[in-house]
């Protein structure tokens, strides 16, 4: 069993009440949920559609360029860690109410919440803006 995780910044541990906490779930459901919390579902749609677009326009398509949208170490390499709200990451055991119902959960901690899911969402139209000026339209 691992042991409980503490928040980097205040130290409460995960069963305790913390503010820092922007996100506690289980690791399939990560990234999903970061793109949920900062109300970005059409863009990143339109952005992992256009990254696809563009790999395969370029001859460089592969499934593991795709890794980030869905592994949580891809998406937070690829989107998280260059934001200024961005704390860290962190992954926890979790038991559920039967034995083999629990699973590794991902901690995203971060000093402001908030502004995090803001800078998320404003990252993720920035670089669909960027895409959709390199990848022409379908005709």
């Amino acid at each position: 069993m691992m042991p409980q995780r503490t928040c980097p910044f205040c130290k409460k541990t995960t069963t305790n009440s913390c503010e820092h906490l922007a996100l506690a779930v289980e690791g399939r459901d990560f990234v999903r949920s970061c793109v949920e919390k900062c109300h970005a579902e059409r863009p990143w749609q339109s952005y992992c559609a256009r990254s696809r677009e563009q790999q395969r326009l370029g001859g460089d398509w592969c499934p593991e360029y795709e890794d980030f949208t869905w592994l949580e170490t891809a998406f937070c390499d690829a989107f998280l860690k260059q934001l200024t709200w961005f704390g860290s990451l962190d992954y926890e055991w979790r038991s559920g109410p039967k034995d083999r119902e629990g699973g590794f959960w991902v901690l995203l901690w971060s000093k402001d919440p908030r502004r995090l899911w803001w800078e998320l969402r404003d990252e993720i139209e920035r670089r669909l803006s960027r895409l959709e000026r390199t990848v022409a339209p379908r005709l």
